[in-house]
């Protein structure tokens, strides 16, 4: 029981993070690197990973773009265990480059079999 309580609020609990073998690419290069998984205090049943490109326009909501991955799972995350899943993704040739106006990210989420959610935003840059 208090294991899914201190979940529920996120403390100790499983971390993603996106690890980008570069961050700034061109129109059809692709991007690679790789989605690690950290286990926090209690083991961790995974349920899905997402990644999703979204593009910020400062004054404007996020935009979503198209899914990146999406990977069903029920792996476990033990405590203080860390895994890694390869990550690979080809950037649209219709992007708008990046600039001041446009942003690019990657959102990261796992989410566990409580329902519980880990996110991860990672800046792109799109060049001409």
């Amino acid at each position: 029981m208090i294991n899914k309580v201190l979940n529920m609020m996120k403390v100790g609990s499983a971390k993603v993070d996106l690890k980008l073998a570069s961050r700034e690419l061109k129109h059809g290069e692709h991007l690679t690197g790789v989605f690690e998984l950290k286990g926090g205090w209690v083991s961790t049943k995974l349920k899905r990973l997402e990644c999703d490109l979204v593009r910020e326009c400062p004054g404007k909501k996020p935009e979503f773009i198209e899914p990146v991955k999406t990977l069903l799972t029920s792996k476990t995350i033990n405590l203080g265990e860390q895994q890694e899943i390869a990550f690979s993704y080809l950037i649209p040739a219709n992007l708008e480059p990046s600039s001041e106006d446009v942003k690019y990210c990657l959102r990261t989420k796992v989410v566990f079999m409580d329902d519980v959610k880990c996110v991860d935003s990672d800046e792109i840059v799109v060049k001409k």
